[in-house]
């Protein structure tokens, strides 16, 4: 499944975080979200898996 064009760019502004910590976050992991990061990762991933992308 391909993302959309600027989607982690999308996430990273809904969570108010930079796109370079989103990057290390999911691909270096040379760091690891705080509670409330990781609170609103999983509400953004259980809306998307019902269709809606709280991103836009």
């Amino acid at each position: 499944m391909k993302a959309a064009h600027g989607a982690k760019a999308r996430l990273a502004r809904y969570l108010g975080i930079p796109r370079q910590r989103l990057q290390d976050f999911l691909h270096s992991r040379s760091r690891l979200p705080d509670a409330e990061i990781t609170l609103r990762l999983l509400h953004w991933l259980s809306e998307k898996r019902s269709g809606r992308d709280l991103s836009l």
